[in-house]
């Protein structure tokens, strides 16, 4: 009977338990953990993004050191002589530290209390958990000892959510990260009473400020050994015969050969790196969501890739980069130009999450949305893992550009002021001046959002693309009626404005010239599905200056409306006439331009126009 990867099953025991689920043995990578952490080094740290298997790696410790030894049969730790099963049993003491919601420090302590009691019960121990929490704990530590006669081994999964949960909520974030301080802080003053203690989360925040000095956690999150811990590795896919028989049966059903869907699935999943060791790894979780909708539905001819489910993203993606980069939260400079120079690896194990004030590369790399590539010619640098995360990056992108213009039209609207309206009768009715002044004042505001995001992140939107991303997030906070990207016969406009009065094209360009992109848009046809509107047309060219963050030039051109008999706008550009010299013009002057250049009633070429 085949088996599958699970989804959602975070837990050991249900998973070795489930008759369909499919186990890819990590229990060579977990005894050198485990043996680690019964070593010389007793208090172990593993930083890893969301989604990446945290839990299930937790649960699988918490079995190992109870010694059931039935769910590991038939695993690599399973077999005679590679564990000690007797000599290393001990009481457990696993902590589930995902709090949320709590932006105070009482209702913090009041989770964290309700939660030791349940561990309490749990574990059948006589301990007074009515103290405050690192009293709590404390006896609780004490009670497992007197107990089992063994100190027990302490694992602590999604350590940092308490402050990360607390990040944008300043005026909670000191005093809920005093309190996980003090309950860490009971660690430190039982440390002889606890055999060892495992610790994992997503940011690396710095310990001197988080565990009271208590700074003798090795962090193992860039170890060599311990890069695919988490994750599947190509190899893993390929030994594994019920995964490598489910890939198989998925690429033969959405019409792929199998080496085909296997370099799609790389380019979409795999690409994680956690170590100068060039081991890639896939996202277990998106993996598994993925092999789940392609095996149970039959994908006719012509399935595309892109077709590939985002279940990273979809399952949540981790906000809080992009609510601190709205706010201005980003300490941009710790990481220059994104890369690190040569190493950015000897920079993120240097660097800690300042919960105050995080740097931006830092939090991106520990948020699962940058990860280590290797150079051709030697070094590292850092990028999007694979295009899953690419994508996810930019939609979650845009979705944040438009609540800050959002933000930022109900905040100029609520002083009194014209906000987004101004420029869009600017851009309706202004001249070209007025026009470009209006966008100028409105994308200074966000200069500085535009300046936080890295450089790799800049790839995806290129500074055209995001300029032009604002002001259509502009005019939608005012309900204007306003296309994005609209696709014609050849190519797409980059936004239109369809008002009642008249239509507006807008065509984005950077670091060029305004009449380029009027040109553009005119050699292109955009205005063409435009002409049975009856309505006037006006098109822009608008030119953006990526190192400024603001707009260069803007161009206009009005052409009126269109005359199905004679098949041309009312004022179509003629030849010998750049559009950049005729859009300058007043009406009077252009009319007599066109009067000199000839009949103007002649058909126009669109490709005449002089470069």
């Amino acid at each position: 009977m085949p088996r599958y990867l699970p989804e959602g099953i975070d837990e050991f025991d249900e998973l070795r338990a489930h008759p369909d689920a499919l186990y890819v043995d990590k229990t060579e990578p977990i005894a050198a953990l485990a043996t680690e952490m019964l070593g010389l080094a007793p208090q172990l740290f593993l930083a890893r993004p969301r989604r990446f298997g945290k839990t299930l790696l937790v649960s699988t410790l918490e079995a190992l050191f109870q010694g059931r030894r039935e769910l590991f049969e038939g695993t690599w730790i399973g077999q005679a002589g590679r564990w000690d099963w007797a000599r290393h049993r001990y009481p457990v003491l696993r902590l589930d530290m995902s709090v949320r919601g709590a932006h105070s420090r009482a209702r913090f302590e009041e989770q964290l209390a309700s939660r030791l009691r349940r561990w309490v019960r749990r574990l059948d121990v006589d301990a007074d958990v009515s103290q405050a929490p690192p009293d709590a704990l404390a006896d609780v530590i004490d009670a497992l000892q007197a107990k089992h006669g063994r100190p027990p081994v302490v694992l602590i999964d999604e350590y940092d959510t308490p402050l990360t949960e607390n990040i944008d909520h300043p005026e909670a974030l000191e005093e809920v990260q005093s309190s996980v301080r003090a309950f860490y802080g009971a660690l430190k003053s039982c440390r002889r009473h606890i055999r060892c203690v495992f610790m994992t989360g997503i940011t690396r925040i710095a310990q001197a400020g988080l565990f009271s000095g208590a700074n003798h956690f090795k962090d193992v999150s860039f170890r060599p050994k311990f890069s695919a811990l988490l994750g599947f590795t190509q190899a893993e896919l390929r030994e594994t015969p019920d995964l490598e028989a489910d890939l198989a049966r998925c690429a033969a059903n959405v019409g792929y050969g199998r080496a085909d869907f296997q370099r799609a699935l790389q380019a979409y999943y795999d690409g994680y790196r956690f170590s100068h060791k060039d081991q890639a790894v896939y996202n277990p979780y998106s993996l598994s969501l993925c092999l789940s909708a392609l095996r149970e539905d039959f994908q006719p001819a012509g399935w595309e890739p892109d077709a590939f489910p985002n279940g990273w993203s979809e399952s949540g993606t981790p906000s809080l980069v992009f609510r601190l980069w709205q706010k201005g939260r980003f300490s941009a400079e710790a990481l220059p130009e994104g890369a690190g120079g040569n190493d950015p690896l000897r920079l993120l194990q240097k660097a800690h999450f300042d919960a105050a004030y995080p740097e931006r590369d830092v939090l991106m790399y520990q948020a699962g949305y940058l990860t280590l590539k290797p150079r051709p010619q030697g070094g590292r640098y850092l990028d999007f893992p694979n295009r899953e995360v690419r994508l996810a990056f930019e939609t979650e992108l845009r979705k944040w550009q438009r609540h800050a213009v959002q933000t930022w039209h109900d905040e100029e609207a609520a002083a009194g002021g014209a906000g987004a309206y101004a420029m869009r009768e600017a851009l309706l009715t202004g001249e070209p001046q007025q026009a470009q002044a209006r966008i100028d004042d409105f994308l200074q505001r966000f200069s500085c959002m535009a300046r936080a995001l890295p450089p790799q992140t800049r790839s995806v939107q290129p500074y055209a693309i995001y300029c032009r991303d604002m002001l259509y997030s502009a005019l939608l906070a005012i309900a204007a009626p306003v296309r994005l990207a609209e696709r014609t016969a050849r190519g797409r406009i980059d936004i239109a404005l369809l008002d009642v009065a008249r239509t507006v094209l807008l065509e984005c360009q950077a670091d060029g010239s305004a009449a380029q992109a009027l040109r553009q848009a005119w050699d292109k046809g955009y205005a063409d599905p435009y002409r049975a509107s009856g309505k006037p047309v006006r098109v822009c060219g608008l030119n953006f200056d990526t190192e400024r963050r603001t707009i260069a030039g803007i161009e206009v051109w009005d052409l009126g409306t269109y005359d199905p008999d004679s098949q041309r706008w009312e004022h179509e550009p003629v030849d010998g006439y750049a559009l950049t010299r005729i859009s300058r013009m007043t009406d009077a002057q252009r009319h007599q331009v066109l009067h000199a250049a000839g009949d103007a009633s002649a058909p126009s070429s669109r490709a005449a126009f002089p470069s």
